[in-house]
């Protein structure tokens, strides 16, 4: 819930603004923006761990944000994929784990109070997980205003944790009445504060999708940067961007927005698919792949290639976070030919002539002679595209392909690129 300028804001607990944190379900890595849950529920046989994309600027489907009927299908499958991480998110607390009947009241409440108000059971769930990850015993913050409960709301009344985990201060079980407080407060308002039902009358009405991303971010925040950048502003930046992923099916793994970037941002790289719409789950891609990544988190989308490079640039390394001001928002698109003399900005000594490999498809050029895997360029793609499918970071795919630019801008559709060496 959101809070006085420069105080504790929603989604600011410990550990929990970014993405979900049941460690059992992770699998980090440092290079890795995606991860694998261990013990994940598939949704029509795609995983939900995948970050949608980053969605920047002002919440708009017209600026690439989810029109709702892109969000994943049902309220029941929503929180089907999110009882792994709602049954163990208590323990970092120190609190006992919010059990399945504190879950199946929950989902019941939720499903109450979204009739009542008009809002979607969808949002407030996905509210839920972002503020508490569904600990039923999350503790009550206070940084000059309270922020208790499942929705962190603003000077709720409803909370099974009223200190810090404590035990006189802890109920176990939760009861019913306090959960369904707890989602009464932070999606109907308190006597002190606005809940998601006003925000989203604020913001222009249910009727509109946008009006949905703009109240998380005021939920959050309490208000929205000054140009109307979801970004921008106080508070977490990334919070909007992490709401719409949630509505899209994300439900563990690591956001791959970055607070930092996202107010810079003016659109988002999303394809348009959902991560719970039908499809199969993405295993790793042979050397002769041509299918298309699965959508992920990306901070931009890189342009279309020239067919000769004028880039001047000679450095081996580059920054994974692009700046959306110095590049054009379109992927490479169907149309697009691969070069017919290729002229990288890089590598001089290298050939100029692309040889074909073993499938016909051409090898990029400058790919490293000790490469182990290539991945053939699509129409839509974009460089930490490749990256976070095939995980591996900024640094390495240019290193073993010298031949891409600083801004990494020069992708050639139909080539395949060392993605392993």
């Amino acid at each position: 819930m959101f809070i006085l300028p420069f105080l504790l804001a929603a989604g600011s607990l410990p550990l929990i603004s970014g993405a979900p944190v049941a460690s059992s379900l992770l699998r980090a890595s440092a290079d890795v923006k995606v991860e694998q849950a261990a013990s994940s529920h598939s949704l029509s046989g795609r995983s939900s761990n995948l970050y949608a994309a980053v969605f920047g600027g002002n919440g708009l489907v017209s600026d690439g944000w989810p029109s709702m009927e892109n969000w994943i299908s049902s309220f029941d499958d929503m929180f089907e994929s999110n009882k792994d991480i709602i049954g163990s998110s208590c323990s970092q607390w120190g609190v006992a784990d919010t059990t399945e009947d504190e879950m199946a009241t929950m989902k019941t409440v939720i499903n109450t109070i979204a009739g009542e108000s008009g809002v979607d059971a969808r949002f407030i769930l996905a509210i839920v997980m972002q503020e508490s990850n569904g600990c039923v015993r999350v503790h009550t913050t206070d940084n000059g205003v309270t922020n208790p409960g499942l929705m962190q709301s603003h000077n709720g009344k409803g909370s099974c944790n009223t200190g810090d985990s404590a035990p006189e201060n802890v109920q176990d079980p939760c009861p019913e009445s306090e959960i369904e407080q707890m989602i009464r407060d932070g999606t109907m308002g308190t006597s002190d504060g606005d809940g998601l039902q006003q925000l989203i009358e604020q913001n222009g009405g249910l009727s509109d999708v946008s009006a949905y991303y703009k109240a998380a971010r005021c939920y959050n925040s309490g208000s929205i940067g000054a140009g109307g950048n979801l970004g921008a502003g106080v508070a977490t930046h990334c919070y909007a961007s992490d709401i719409a992923n949630r509505l899209l099916g994300w439900s563990s793994g690591t956001s791959s927005c970055n607070d930092a970037t996202i107010a810079t941002l003016t659109g988002s790289s999303w394809s348009g698919s959902s991560s719970s719409s039908s499809g199969s789950s993405s295993s790793e891609s042979s050397s002769t792949s041509t299918s298309s990544a699965n959508p992920t988190g990306v901070t931009t989308i890189l342009p279309e290639p020239a067919a000769t490079s004028t880039s001047t640039s000679t450095s081996s390394t580059f920054s994974p976070t692009y700046t959306p001001a110095a590049v054009t928002q379109t992927p490479v698109p169907e149309s697009a030919a691969p070069p017919s003399t290729p002229t990288p900005a890089t590598s001089s000594s290298v050939p100029a002539s692309p040889s074909a490999s073993a499938s016909g498809v051409p090898l990029y050029p400058y790919a490293t002679s000790s490469c182990q895997q290539y991945y053939t360029v699509i129409a839509g793609d974009y460089c930490q595209k490749v990256e976070v499918q095939f995980g591996v970071s900024a640094s390495d795919l240019q290193s073993w392909n010298p031949g891409l630019d600083d801004s990494c801008t020069n992708l050639w559709k139909g080539y395949q690129y060392c993605v392993k060496a």
